[in-house]
């Protein structure tokens, strides 16, 4: 599910852990259900999606955040290419 980030020091603590998961977590959830959800809805997992990010950001796992952040938008745009 995560990768470590080249240059990193090896290993996460397991609060940074933490919020790594739950962002790959809450992207997941968007891409599986925004269709299903109306725009409050969408709304509502963005914005836990945006204070989850911040969340690694402060806790300097910044890198590996905008990657799962990039793997999602990519995802997403070969899934639309698709359909």
């Amino acid at each position: 599910m995560l990768s470590r980030t080249k240059g990193s020091e090896g290993s996460y603590s397991p609060l940074q852990m933490h919020y790594l998961k739950r962002l790959s977590r809450l992207l997941n959830l968007r891409a599986q259900q925004s269709g299903q959800l109306n725009e409050d809805g969408v709304l509502l997992i963005d914005r836990a999606i945006y204070s989850t990010y911040c969340d690694a950001v402060d806790l300097g796992v910044t890198a590996e955040a905008q990657n799962l952040l990039h793997r999602s938008a990519t995802a997403t745009l070969r899934r639309a290419v698709k359909d």
